[in-house]
């Protein structure tokens, strides 16, 4: 289960997303560096695409591995908004079936939700068989059926944020919508990834299902304008980027510098940017044709630790509660 929203207003969308899977049987972290954002362009739109419910299938794939194997066929992403937004609707429907008929319709449960940027408005659209982006009434079990739902703008519902998975605190969310109306636009961009982050952190532990490092992607009305980055916590020594289909987009990489990857009619997956120290973060697999993420164990948890993050995030969350407890004490 994850942890993702997306805020949509009259002049800018972001989606956030955390980026851990864990088992669907067992519940055991399996990775904390799950791309769950898929920034995309179709004929008559662009927009970013962020999920909850499935982590990883029986094959291996992630549902942005789904997204990116749409992409590659025939073209889907050069077509209307509707039309692809109907095509991941009914190819979701069919691989939920499987899931369903293995594990039952508790497990089989699944979100897409778009944020996008169509004939000049944003607008949001879920695809789910549990949920609505419109309503926050969640089934137990998934249904047979997957359907397509939206939340667009009106007069008296210009600013509109929808979570998805497990979801932040209410005061969170309202913090993201005072940011926006009192703030610059980096404060609503700031808040919405400590939204996420307060999810991993604020049940008292940090080995649940929703993780802290967290993947974001800020769109525009304009297709130029798509930028996106990593806020891990501790620190990160490489950038890691959400999956791009049929679009660019620019990422900060420090001071001065920035990067502009992707384009028309390109698919980037895993992808990576860093320094030399960033040199261990992946390897190119030929035989997989994709990049390796390199992603030992910590030594003392057992969680895993992507070679991207400075500190191991679930070593660093006990290191801080640890030292709030002493504080607690001594006052």
């Amino acid at each position: 289960m994850s942890s993702n929203l997306v805020v949509a207003w009259p002049h800018g969308i972001i989606c956030a997303s955390d980026r851990r899977v864990v088992d669907l049987v067992s519940g055991r972290v399996q990775t904390n560096r799950s791309t769950k954002i898929t920034v995309f362009g179709c004929s008559d739109a662009h927009g970013a695409v962020v999920y909850n419910g499935i982590g990883i299938d029986d094959n291996g794939l992630t549902p942005s591995d789904w997204l990116l194997a749409l992409g590659g066929k025939g073209n889907l992403f050069h077509r209307g908004l509707f039309e692809l937004l109907d095509l991941v609707k009914n190819d979701l429907q069919a691989r939920l079936q499987i899931i369903r008929a293995k594990y039952g319709p508790k497990k089989a449960r699944h979100t897409f939700v778009f944020g996008a940027w169509h004939k000049g408005a944003s607008a949001i659209y879920g695809i789910s068989n549990y949920e609505r982006v419109d309503d926050d009434k969640e089934a137990v079990e998934g249904s047979d059926e997957v359907t397509l739902s939206s939340f667009l703008p009106t007069p008296t519902a210009r600013l509109r944020i929808v979570t998805t998975g497990l979801r932040p605190r209410l005061t969170d969310v309202r913090a993201i919508a005072e940011a926006l109306k009192t703030g610059p636009p980096n404060r609503t961009l700031a808040s919405s990834v400590r939204a996420v982050r307060n999810v991993a952190y604020g049940r008292g532990k940090a080995t649940g299902t929703v993780g802290a490092s967290c993947q974001w992607a800020w769109l525009g009305p304009e297709r130029s304008q798509v930028w996106f980055g990593l806020d891990v916590a501790g620190g990160a020594i490489a950038q890691e980027t959400p999956n791009l289909i049929n679009i660019g987009a620019e990422v900060h990489l420090g001071g001065s510098f920035s990067a502009r990857i992707g384009g028309p009619g390109m698919l980037i997956g895993d992808t990576y940017m860093g320094d030399d120290r960033a040199r261990g973060v992946a390897r190119y697999d030929a035989a997989k044709k994709k990049f390796v993420f390199s992603e030992l164990r910590c030594g003392i948890c057992g969680a895993p630790w992507p070679a991207s993050h400075r500190f191991c995030e679930v070593c660093l969350y006990e290191k801080h509660r640890g030292k709030g407890r002493a504080q607690r004490r001594i006052v």
